[in-house]
């Protein structure tokens, strides 16, 4: 088995149907370590700002410096200096440097995840989808065209368009509306347990917690399923697969 029955949280599995048996009417999807990695391509990008503060030559420990960076904040730059200074790096250009870089190249090492295309187009043939995507307008439409998935979805609503955001019912029932569904007919898949699992719950959906790297749930009301990998879901939803000759 992928997973087992957590019972003390009453988490199902991806070996679990949704109960009736039947396809919902609409499936929606979170994008940042749902669809698309975005914890990786953070590492990546903070590897290689780094690097430019060790004037490209950084030490064994770059890694070690990239986890310090993340536990402090994984928004913007102010904190680079507090991070390099235990490391022997006090000079404001080359931490400027560092900044410079990572400003500029805000989607290094962006990708989807492998199953992710094959999971959307099966989903899509089976029942209707949407996109609900918390941050800055800007970023997120690049990244969704740069990701190249926008004409996968009839419609991809982002927070800062409607400014509403995430755990918000408000995003989530606006997706319904336009996905002609209700609640009962309509299944929410995400990463983050205060955004994507308290949001679909908020609203009365069914919520499958994209659970990647096996974690254990941090408290509160638990998702309906959890996955590791997309795939799983043609299982939970009783959809199928797409069938590639």
């Amino acid at each position: 088995m992928l997973f087992d029955l957590l019972p003390e949280v009453g988490i199902l599995t991806a070996e679990t149907q949704l109960t009736d048996s039947r396809c919902p009417r609409l499936v929606l999807f979170d994008l940042d370590d749902t669809l698309c990695d975005h914890d990786g391509s953070l590492r990546v990008r903070l590897k290689a700002s780094f690097a430019a503060a060790f004037d490209g030559s950084p030490p064994a420990h770059i890694d070690q410096i990239v986890e310090e960076s993340i536990e402090r904040s994984v928004f913007g730059t102010d904190h680079f200096a507090e991070v390099l200074a235990p490391h022997g790096v006090d000079d404001p250009s080359q931490i400027q440097a560092a900044a410079d870089i990572y400003v500029a190249d805000r989607f290094r090492g962006l990708k989807l995840f492998p199953e992710a295309i094959d999971v959307v187009e099966a989903v899509r043939t089976q029942a209707g989808i949407g996109m609900i995507t918390n941050g800055p307008s800007d970023i997120q439409r690049q990244k969704i065209d740069l990701l190249g998935i926008g004409p996968l979805f009839p419609f991809i609503l982002v927070s800062e368009e409607l400014d509403i955001w995430k755990p918000d019912p408000r995003i989530f029932q606006r997706a319904m509306e336009l996905g002609e569904a209700s609640p009962e007919e309509t299944v929410y898949i995400g990463d983050n347990p205060g955004h994507d699992v308290a949001g679909a719950k908020a609203a009365g959906i069914t919520s499958v917690w994209v659970n990647r790297s096996a974690t254990d749930w941090p408290g509160g009301d638990p998702p309906d399923y959890q996955v590791r990998d997309l795939r799983q879901l043609f299982d939970i939803l009783s959809l199928e697969p797409v069938r590639r000759f």
